[in-house]
């Protein structure tokens, strides 16, 4: 099969996310894993698998893109160190379990978690709750319990769980500048564990150009786009109105998650 044009979608699919990502601490993961469980079967990979298969891509895609992230946030000196540190184990083990339980549900399981997943972030995003401006104490178990679950959720959604992340530490009075790019060190080692994690899978029937569960050519297009368009969504969060970008953003995944429910 001709690689080249899905080649190109990806390159572009990844550069949207990635600017997303820079933007709002979240979007590759949102943007990624619907297109490839739509497309996956062209490429001859089991529609079963497809789901899957995307949230393995999709965290491999995740990790690469958030290292470039990453280093936008820490030259500002926006990344809150102490709190990456107490979350971070917590988060990894998470991500770990929930490998295990997704590799057990079916794709049309999978599909359907994402889907609501689509729903709700996108309900969050159109009608926020109030701004919060006072800090509020949280213990360190506090944290950890978040962390872990935030890890296993990551998991089931392909992503370094930044989606919950970046409102609960804004919650708890981090600045959302602080808030995005706290979340996005604490998502980098969440998708570089389960990347791996993925990658060590025995590959699904029928799947060509695979990595265990990673679908490869989409992996680099999208990881490309990625690289490419974080720095500038990192160098446009403190320009743009967040509520502005919470409403676009929010239409963007009600009509995103409406296709792939039409799709399946």
């Amino acid at each position: 099969m001709n690689l080249f044009l899905p080649t190109i979608a990806f390159l572009a699919a990844g550069s949207i996310g990635g600017l997303l990502l820079g933007l709002v601490g979240v979007g590759t993961a949102l943007v990624a894993v619907p297109l490839l469980i739509m497309f996956l079967p062209a490429f001859s990979v089991d529609m079963a698998a497809a789901p899957l298969v995307a949230l393995a891509t999709s965290m491999a895609i995740v990790s690469v893109g958030s290292v470039s992230s990453v280093l936008s946030h820490h030259r500002p000196g926006n990344i809150d160190w102490a709190t990456v540190r107490v979350i971070v184990p917590f988060s990894v083990v998470g991500v770990i379990c929930g490998g295990l339980v997704a590799g057990r549900l079916s794709g049309d399981t999978l599909k359907w978690v994402f889907c609501s997943f689509l729903a709700f972030i996108a309900l969050h995003m159109l009608w926020p709750g109030k701004p919060t401006t006072s800090h509020r104490s949280t213990s360190r178990p506090q944290f950890r319990t978040v962390g872990f679950l935030v890890g296993l959720a990551g998991s089931m959604i392909g992503a370094g769980g930044g989606v919950f992340m970046v409102p609960f530490l804004n919650h708890r009075g981090f600045q959302m500048k602080r808030a995005v790019a706290t979340s996005t060190m604490i998502g980098l080692p969440v998708t570089v564990v389960g990347a791996l994690f993925y990658s060590v899978q025995s590959a699904p029937h029928g799947g060509n150009y695979m990595l265990g569960y990673i679908f490869v050519p989409a992996f680099l297009g999208i990881s490309l786009g990625t690289v490419i368009g974080a720095p500038f969504g990192a160098r446009l969060a403190s320009r743009v109105p967040a509520a502005t970008l919470k409403r676009v953003f929010g239409f963007f995944l009600v009509l995103l998650a409406l296709k792939l429910a039409w799709n399946g």
